[in-house]
Order: C-alpha cells, then sequence, then structure tokens
C-alpha cells in the first residue's frame, strides 16, 4: 500500500491541534505508522506546497482569510479529482457548493473524534488515487500519473519523460489526469514522450524518495516498470530495453529483489 499523505489547512491553532491528535489517534489505532501529516495556515501556503508534493486527504477550513476553502477546493479539483476532500467550519451555509467539489464530509466545528475518524477509513476502504508528479516543460507545467511512467531518458540538455498506460498498473491514463497542461489520452499500450526542462541530475534527486532506481548514467526506471534485469540491459514489461551500466548492475537488482518483496508482504 503505498503511503498515505494528510493535509489540514486551518488558520485556527486549536482546531488544527484538535483535528492532527484525532489524526494521529486513528493512525494508531489502525497501526500505520510514519504517516506523514502537514497542516497549512492559509490556503496560499498549501497551493504553493502542493504545487510539488500530492495528498490523499485534505481537512480543508471553508472560512479563511484571503483565498477560502471553497475556492482552494475549486482550484485542486480543475487539476486532480482523486483527493478526498473533508470541509472543517462553522456554519451550514456552503453544503451546495460542497458537492459540486466532490468532498466527501463536511464536518460542523468542534469536529469529534469519530467523525474524522469515518472520513481516514476511506482512505483504506477505497484504492488510493494514483500519485501524480509534477514537471516543468517548454509548454507549462504538468501533472503525470506516477503509475503512467516506464523510465526517464537524458537527452541532451533535456530529459525526456517516456509513459506507457498499462492497465494493470493505472487506473487513469495520462490524459485523464493531465492537469496543467493539454496531453493526448493514451490507450492501453500506447507510448508518449514528454520532454521536460529538468535537468537529469536534477530529477534524480527529486525522485530519490519514489520508487525509481537509476541503472545508467543517462537512464532513471520506474521500478514496478521492471520484467526482468540482466547483465547489460532492463526488460520492461511493456517489452521495451534500456541500459543498464556495470557499476549500477548490483543496486539495481537489490533495489528491483527489496520493492517487489515489500509489494508481497
Amino acid at each position: 500500500m503505498e503511503q498515505i499523505r494528510i493535509a489540514i489547512v486551518e488558520d485556527e491553532t486549536s482546531h488544527a491541534q484538535l483535528l492532527e491528535q484525532h489524526i494521529e489517534c486513528w493512525c494508531k489505532n489502525r497501526n500505520l505508522e510514519n504517516i506523514p501529516i502537514r497542516r497549512f495556515n492559509n490556503a496560499a501556503e498549501f497551493l504553493f506546497d502542493w504545487e510539488e508534493e500530492s495528498y490523499d486527504m485534505i481537512f480543508l477550513d471553508i472560512q479563511m482569510p484571503g483565498i477560502n476553502g471553497m475556492e482552494t477546493a475549486r482550484k485542486i479539483r480543475e487539476t486532480d479529482r482523486g483527493i478526498k476532500l473533508v470541509f472543517t467550519t462553522g456554519i451550514t451555509d456552503y453544503l451546495r457548493e460542497g458537492y459540486e467539489v466532490e468532498a466527501i464530509r463536511y464536518l460542523l466545528k468542534p469536529i469529534s473524534r469519530e467523525k474524522v475518524w469515518e472520513c481516514l477509513d476511506k482512505l483504506l476502504q477505497e484504492p488510493a488515487p494514483t500519485v501524480q508528479l509534477l514537471f516543468h516543460t517548454q509548454d507549462g507545467v504538468v501533472k503525470v500519473p506516477e503509475q503512467d511512467i516506464e523510465y526517464f531518458e537524458a537527452r541532451g540538455h533535456y530529459t525526456i519523460c517516456h509513459l506507457r498506460v498499462d492497465r494493470k498498473h493505472s487506473g487513469r491514463s495520462a490524459g485523464a489526469e493531465s492537469g496543467r497542461q493539454d496531453m493526448k489520452g493514451l490507450e492501453q499500450g500506447q507510448e508518449q514522450e514528454i520532454q521536460l526542462r529538468e535537468s537529469f541530475s536534477a530529477l534524480c534527486d527529486k525522485l530519490s524518495q519514489r520508487p525509481f532506481i537509476r541503472c545508467h548514467r543517462s537512464y532513471l526506471c520506474y521500478i514496478r516498470r521492471i520484467h526482468r534485469v540482466e547483465r547489460t540491459e532492463i526488460i520492461l514489461e511493456g517489452g521495451g530495453r534500456i541500459p543498464v551500466s556495470r557499476r549500477l548492475y548490483e543496486p539495481v537488482v537489490k533495489a528491483f529483489i527489496a520493492y517487489f518483496r515489500k509489494e508481497e508482504s
């Protein structure tokens, strides 16, 4: 199971602390360790962070100075339909609008532990949304479902992101979740390349905590797409082949085995 990430967007410290306590108690009760819980004092602070990070559930206060919670929800829904939104507020004036942005619950303050736990349990009952990765291109910014990526390739001054939709790994196509740059929807097995502005070394650093492994000075591979590791190349599930350097062969094999042992446990 992918690690759950939760955000609290609340300008009142006491309410934010109470919510965080309820979430931490839920994590302990469900035997979930090291669940990241990020707190934001306002919507602008959250939206800035959200450009680089992804979350599975957001507890969002509606009545905040500056950008309110409903405006924030609309901005989120412009590019991501999978995040679960939970509104927290002291009034019921926004119930109708809450349905428009597909909020799963509308919690009235003071918020009870039981109501928070009911919302959080939905994260365990339903498949987690596909992790979205944000990249800069010549035309703007694009969000790409992590599970649609096969590998990255250093090509001159640019990095090429190679995509292939495989329904075993991805419930959404790149086109369905493309977000901030128009991309053609990919059919099953179809391939696509995106030219990124990020340098290859910077991209390797950026994805160091995600399930990617560097296999060559010019290639970074998504581990879930590996079918077999040979001495000089990786065979991908889609049939593609990318090189493995002699120096990186052993680390690639170890990462490949460790990842799938973790998946099976």
